[in-house]
């Protein structure tokens, strides 16, 4: 999600430029992956009938390993049936719907440090490793937590790039153990936040994970590129925030000899325009055409005119549906159902303006 002031809060043709590649053409790449974040299981099948081809899925570390070595979806009942747990439930419904899964790495368990900064890099191999070797080859992408240039991410202040380089290792070494061709996912920073409140800005954190070392340890940089109320194509000079900012992340990548690497975008969105008192967020939201035209053309610009992108994840499906989620809230207003932008992207792909 983009920073809050309050702190309440993926075949590959790779460019050694930052910029749009013209010469990616409008057919795209073949392999992107389509992704969107969702909270219902059940909205499997709209993820999949929208065209999407990744789905991303809460799955909370303290669940499914309660206690060191307890891997809740490695036990069975008397019929040896696999018990009833969160990894397998995303994991079927990704299954029954084709679709591949986005895994991020979320809610240590109080026995590991109950945060990301506690964490030992073996315990995080560890869950990896098992994590991994269950899903049996349907996890595309493993992203390595989230938002780690945020204290309420991170889990204190200061953040700590080079600390945080050390758990991603751990969780790589778990990965390639468990399927050497799954794709580790750094944590993507939260875009732009000016070192407010704590945080760390992300270009200045994504530096520090080069620094340390990091480029070890993952396959594809996690980013993020929420649109604010910007066109997609407008400059990455923009302030706050919009989607050229991946241009920004894929500079420091070259600066720092990585230019043979991809990135994903783990999260992108635009808010719907809503009579709701949305505070802070309130200059992001966007009439519904719009925002619906936005998001498909920024899907296609990271196509078409991004090789070094290997997918692009829409945040997020369905928080406006299930029920959880107040329409107070602003993750309500980034839905993608029951709005136009869900026809438009579904359109988009249908007619191949979104290609495969």
């Amino acid at each position: 999600m983009p920073w809050k002031s309050s702190l309440t809060c993926f075949v590959l043709l790779l460019a050694a430029t930052s910029g749009p590649a013209a010469a990616a053409g409008a057919s795209g790449h073949p392999g992107f992956a389509y992704g969107v974040i969702l909270t219902a299981l059940d909205n499997a099948p709209r993820a999949r009938a929208g065209g999407f081809t990744l789905m991303s899925a809460y799955v909370a570390w303290a669940a499914v390993e309660p206690s060191r070595g307890q891997f809740v979806f490695e036990q069975h009942d008397q019929w040896g049936r696999t018990a009833a747990n969160d990894l397998s439930n995303v994991l079927d419904a990704a299954r029954a719907n084709g679709l591949k899964v986005g895994l991020r790495l979320d809610q240590p368990p109080a026995w590991a440090g109950g945060a990301v900064y506690r964490l030992d890099p073996a315990d995080v191999e560890d869950y990896v490793y098992h994590v991994l070797r269950f899903a049996g080859g349907s996890i595309a992408y493993v992203e390595v937590f989230n938002e780690m240039n945020l204290p309420l991410e991170w889990g204190a202040t200061p953040v700590d790039p080079a600390a945080y380089a050390r758990i991603l290792a751990g969780a790589y070494r778990g990965a390639k153990r468990a399927d050497p061709n799954v794709t580790v996912v750094s944590a993507a920073p939260s875009q732009r936040t000016g070192g407010r409140g704590g945080t760390m800005e992300d270009v200045d954190w994504l530096n520090g994970l080069y620094d340390a070392g990091g480029a070890a340890a993952f396959d594809a940089l996690g980013v993020h590129a929420y649109l604010g109320n910007f066109d997609p194509a407008t400059d990455p000079a923009c302030t706050p925030m919009c989607f050229r900012d991946v241009e920004l992340y894929r500079d420091v990548m070259l600066q720092h000899g990585d230019d043979a690497k991809p990135g994903v975008i783990t999260e992108f969105g635009v808010l719907e325009q809503t009579p709701i008192d949305l505070g802070q967020y309130a200059w992001m939201e966007l009439p519904a055409d719009v925002r619906a035209s936005y998001l498909v053309e920024a899907l296609h610009m990271a196509n078409t005119q991004y090789p070094w992108l290997i997918g692009a994840t829409v945040f997020n499906l369905d928080y406006a549906t299930g029920g959880s989620v107040p329409n107070t809230s602003e993750r309500y207003w980034f839905s993608l159902l029951p709005t136009l932008a869900y026809t438009k992207l579904k359109e988009a792909r249908a007619s191949g303006y979104l290609p495969d």
